[in-house]
């Protein structure tokens, strides 16, 4: 039973110290904060210096006679290095970031200089001048031209007046009186027609609105076209006008005698009005039988009158005249407006220039205030990469001197290792050299600059307003007036 028992008690045992071995192989050993600190107690207690330089004096360790490091010794001399190499890496990578910013400050520097100065309001007004420069005077050739032939028109017609012609919503008003005529003349016969037809008042009214349509689009075309001519100064012109009013009443007293036909045919019943009304008119066109029907002929006349005077009045009263007037109008409206684009665009860059020459005195002195804040940084990294090298190798010393020092005070032999003495030295660092004789240079620069700016701004604003001024009467040649 005891034998049992002590059976189990070894199992036991060795199941814990398997569990303990299996924990402390997972376990991960602390490190310090980071891989280049040189804080000499954090080191110490990192490396176990203490304890490891006891454990090897109570084993006799180092021998007397090694002239080799210790593990614990390589390993602490391999940390400084190491932490050396990446102090230098970084070191390395912030300054060329910092020399890469610095050129990006110079370049907009440089950039800003040049924006200052009024050769850069010459180069952008003249891009201004080379795009649309050239499309702006085709349009005043364009307007010049047109005034020209309404110069022309004018004398060879005897006009000492200007064009008398409706705008663009009186135009539309006056063809919506032209619907709004056919709507009612319609209206208006269709009570007349309605008595004869079986469909009643939408018969009528269909009836009316065609024949309506036929009189009134008709009156006003050759109102439009034709009649207007009695208004022009030749004869020949007056003639056609005149053939063109003749036209117009034979037309209009034709519809009249056909409506007035055309409804007695419907009132009477005949089974083809239209037919009847046709062989009516041929064999006695002024014979109307019914009053009612004489009023109709009275108010088709009416309403192609109003329409004829519609079409003469739609347009300047003399032929050609409105027309011709309208085309060099919108000749000189679109010089006018691509005028006005090109002098706006010069004066919005103008008024740019200006507020940049205002402001960019302000924008200089950040600009450089960033670049000292810069240097200052630049300064900052090298004093520190001195100042950590130096403890890098003060901790080396301290680590070596507190691993050997606890380990000869351990011994019980009272030998101490020879290379006690001696202390290994570090790999060597480059520091480079530190220069910032360029960067002084360009403060320097920018510093004559902003002196130069603050007496002479007034005169950069002068030399802005004459560029400005000698591409305004560039364009203004260009005028047609």
């Amino acid at each position: 039973m005891a034998q049992l028992k002590n059976n189990g008690t070894e199992k036991s045992g060795a199941f814990h110290r398997f569990f303990n071995w299996l924990l402390h192989l997972f376990q991960f050993k602390s490190t310090p904060k980071t891989l280049n600190s040189f804080d000499v107690e954090e080191l110490i207690a990192h490396f176990k210096i203490t304890q490891e330089a006891k454990r090897l004096a109570n084993l006799g360790l180092p021998a007397y006679h090694t002239k080799e490091l210790t593990s614990i010794e390589n390993d602490i001399l391999k940390h400084i290095n190491a932490s050396r190499d990446q102090l230098q890496s970084e070191f390395t990578d912030a300054t060329q970031s910092l020399e890469t910013q610095f050129a990006d400050f110079e370049r907009t520097y440089l950039h800003i200089k040049a924006e200052t100065l009024s050769s850069e309001f010459d180069r952008k007004a003249r891009q201004i001048m080379d795009t649309q420069g050239a499309w702006l005077k085709k349009l005043a050739e364009d307007a010049l031209s047109k005034i020209a032939e309404l110069n022309r028109f004018k004398t060879d017609n005897n006009i000492q007046r200007l064009a008398n012609y409706p705008d663009q919503s009186r135009v539309t008003y006056q063809y919506a009186l032209l619907v709004f005529l056919i709507a009612l003349e319609g209206i208006v016969n269709s009570g007349f027609f309605a008595q004869g037809l079986n469909s009643g008042i939408l018969g009528g009214f269909t009836y009316a609105a065609l024949l309506a349509s036929i009189n009134v689009i008709g009156s006003f075309f050759l109102g439009k076209f034709l009649i207007r001519w009695l208004f022009h100064s030749k004869f020949f012109g007056k003639l056609l006008g005149l053939l063109g009013l003749l036209v117009w009443a034979c037309f209009v007293i034709l519809m009249s005698i056909a409506i007035s036909h055309l409804r007695e045919s419907i009132i009477q019943g005949l089974p083809n009005p239209s037919e009847a009304a046709l062989t009516s008119i041929q064999e006695h066109a002024f014979y109307i039988k019914d009053l009612i029907s004489w009023f109709l002929m009275l108010i088709t006349t009416g309403f192609g009158l109003g329409a004829m005077l519609d079409g003469i009045f739609i347009d300047d009263r003399y032929p050609g005249y409105g027309k011709i007037s309208r085309r060099t109008e919108l000749s000189k409206d679109i010089f006018e407006s691509e005028f006005e684009d090109i002098q706006l665009e010069l004066e919005d860059l103008k008024q740019e220039k200006l507020s940049f020459i205002e402001n960019h005195l302000s924008k200089v002195r950040e600009l450089m205030f960033s670049m000292q804040k810069n240097i200052e940084e630049k300064k900052r990294l090298h004093q520190k990469l001195e100042k950590t090298l130096n403890e890098s190798e003060i901790a080396l010393f301290a680590l070596l001197r507190k691993f050997r020092y606890d380990n000869e005070t351990s011994r019980d032999d009272g030998l101490k290792p020879a290379y006690f003495n001696t202390m290994p030295s570090l790999s060597p660092i480059r520091i480079p050299k530190f220069d910032l004789n360029k960067e002084n240079e360009v403060i320097s620069n920018i510093q004559d600059h902003l002196k130069f700016s603050e007496t002479n701004i007034a005169h950069l604003r002068q030399e802005v307003y004459t560029v400005f001024d000698a591409y305004l009467t560039q364009i203004n040649h260009l005028k047609y007036y």
